[in-house]
């Protein structure tokens, strides 16, 4: 998760909010909502194997998971067998159908200790990618889907040490080294088995198309990305179309729209790698006690805003949506449940999407507007028919704008684009 948030603050003026995915690309799969439905899970960081059940109730069908380099590898080419632990929450995913977001993280000191001659070597990229191999084969074993993310945050992880700017912009000797272990990994994950799919990551728009200009490897299939907004709406994205530090990008319209950063953030993929790039968002969220412009966050207000982003991740053509995170644990105030195992609101809200909107299959953008702000309106269709699921988008109390699905007796049309 990002702490870099001295970005643009407030809300701005509603410029054609509404239509904010009419003009991207048409995209077909997955096939049902409940496929884009994921969750950053905290089992590797102290949450009880108990609560695997949670995912089920939830209805997840990923989840992103994780062990670290250093319980692999902890001498150099001599990987261990997976911990116990690990193994047990394998053995759930497959068991309930539930795919997998590998997150191949952090670096390894312990096999490979930085000396004066080499500060980077733990994470050397050639012993990254025989790890990253080495990890995908075996999880080809275990059965289930997954995916791979090539770490996690590098701006914001131990990269600062190669210099550079911090957002990217070159000169960046940090992107060189990390684009060398996506290189690595993703050749030596494709040579294994070129189905697989490989992501890169990062939380700032910007940092991804710096990765794309600087020769980001076209076997990558595509990017995770952490849309947090800093406290504001998951329809607006946290930097504006003249940020600074985005320049000389343009990463999102003039209207600050979530869906018109996806469209460019895509565009801009397919220009440099040949084909269109799948975008997963791995992390997405609020935490209680946010600062927000209606005043800090409530959980009510964040469980408004949980069916909105994860509609929205959909909408605009999202693998999955990964919610961060399934507990606490040590980032504060951020999970589904506190560190006392207690469901916040957040729980019963994704609990309840699913259950009303998880079947049905995403099929276009409404156009509609209130006078005081945008009302959002898509419309997915299930077995019974049209659903339209609608919110405003800037309700005037801090925990309204709640997402409400409608089923009207014949399918409204879709907006233009």
């Amino acid at each position: 998760m990002n702490q870099r948030r001295s970005l643009p603050a407030g809300w701005l003026a509603w410029l054609g909010l509404c239509c904010l995915v009419a003009a991207g690309p048409a995209h077909a799969a997955p096939e049902r909502f409940e496929d884009t439905l994921c969750v950053t899970a905290k089992f590797s960081q102290g949450q009880p194997l108990s609560e695997l059940p949670m995912l089920t109730d939830l209805g997840v069908k990923w989840v992103r998971d994780t062990v670290a380099w250093f319980d692999i590898e902890k001498r150099p080419g001599q990987y261990q067998a997976f911990p116990p632990e690990f193994q047990q929450r394998l053995d759930f995913y497959r068991q309930h159908d539930i795919g997998l977001v590998m997150l191949l993280a952090y670096d390894n000191p312990q096999a490979y200790p930085n000396t004066p001659a080499k500060p980077g070597n733990s994470a050397d990229p050639v012993a990254y990618g025989r790890y990253a191999a080495e990890m995908a084969r075996r999880l080809r074993t275990q059965g289930l889907r997954f995916v791979i993310e090539l770490w996690n945050e590098p701006h914001n992880d131990l990269f600062h040490k190669f210099g550079g700017n911090w957002n990217g912009a070159p000169p960046s000797p940090w992107v060189d080294h990390y684009l060398r272990m996506v290189d690595e990994a993703t050749q030596r994950i494709k040579l294994f088995d070129p189905s697989i799919r490989v992501i890169t990551d990062d939380d700032m728009w910007v940092i991804h198309y710096h990765f794309l200009a600087r020769g980001l490897t076209r076997q990558i299939d595509g990017f995770a990305i952490h849309p947090y907004t800093g406290g504001d709406i998951p329809e607006l994205t946290a930097v504006t179309y003249d940020t600074d530090w985005t320049r000389p990008y343009q990463v999102v319209d003039p209207d600050r729209s979530f869906g018109s950063a996806m469209r460019r953030l895509r565009e801009f993929g397919s220009q440099k790698l040949g084909k269109r790039p799948e975008i997963w968002i791995t992390e997405w969220g609020w935490g209680v006690g946010e600062k927000a412009p209606l005043g800090p966050l409530s959980e009510e207000a964040v469980a408004t805003y949980l069916p909105r982003a994860m509609v929205l991740g959909a909408a605009t053509g999202a693998e999955a949506t990964c919610w961060f995170s399934t507990r606490d644990s040590v980032d504060g105030p951020m999970g589904l449940t506190d560190n006392n195992s207690r469901p916040r609101p957040a729980y019963y809200a994704f609990r309840d999407l699913h259950a009303k909107l998880g079947k049905a299959r995403y099929v276009c953008p409404l156009s509609t507007q209130s006078g005081s702000g945008a009302a959002m309106a898509y419309l997915f269709r299930d077995a019974k028919g049209p659903l339209v699921a609608r919110w405003d988008a800037y309700p005037a109390v801090q925990g309204a704008g709640k997402l409400s699905l409608e089923r009207p007796a014949t399918a409204p049309a879709c907006a233009r684009s």
